[in-house]
């Protein structure tokens, strides 16, 4: 036996006009319904390039926080190679020079001339991971543009004029002083 339709023809309940007609509308109804899958699929496929984009960008994110750090490594260590090069080694004495230093009074103990030149500009005090370093002038100005919270003690220079309101400007300040 074969298809119904074949069965409808041979009994005369239908015609070969109609069986033409039914058959082209099951492939137009089949071919619909292909087309609402692949539109699911297209669903599925911009859920799926969605997640990646995520994806990406939390990547980048995670790339450019390593990045930070691993520039922020790169600036300590830099730091920490100036000061270990410039840090002047002669400096010890009788002399004491106080610097206040996270709140708290600090003594170094150092010669009199690191002492004048730590109050005159010529030398600065430096901190690095709670060791401190006294430096040069123009290290410590590298350092300052490193980042400027490794500076401890740095003196303004001479050629800086005091503030015009000042009612001290007309007395000097001796080389002696010490507080």
């Amino acid at each position: 036996m074969g298809s119904l339709q074949e069965q409808l023809l041979k009994a005369g309940l239908t015609t070969a006009h109609d069986a033409r007609v039914a058959k082209s509308e099951k492939r137009k109804q089949q071919k619909k319904k292909k087309k609402g899958a692949t539109s699911e699929q297209s669903d599925l496929q911009k859920h799926i390039e969605q997640t990646k984009l995520e994806q990406q960008k939390k990547a980048q994110e995670l790339n450019e926080a390593k990045k930070a750090e691993l520039k922020d490594k790169e600036q300590v260590a830099r730091a920490k190679q100036i000061l270990e090069h410039h840090n002047q080694e002669e400096i010890k004495g009788d002399s004491v020079f106080n610097f206040a230093y996270e709140g708290k009074i600090k003594e170094l103990d150092v010669n009199e001339a690191t002492r004048k030149a730590l109050s005159k500009g010529r030398l600065a005090i430096c901190v690095l991971e709670g060791a401190f370093y006294v430096l040069p002038d123009e290290p410590a100005r590298k350092i300052a543009e490193i980042d400027p919270s490794y500076i401890v003690v740095h003196a303004i220079n001479e050629n800086d004029k005091p503030a015009e309101d000042d009612p001290y400007a007309d007395y000097e300040i001796p080389d002696d002083l010490m507080w």
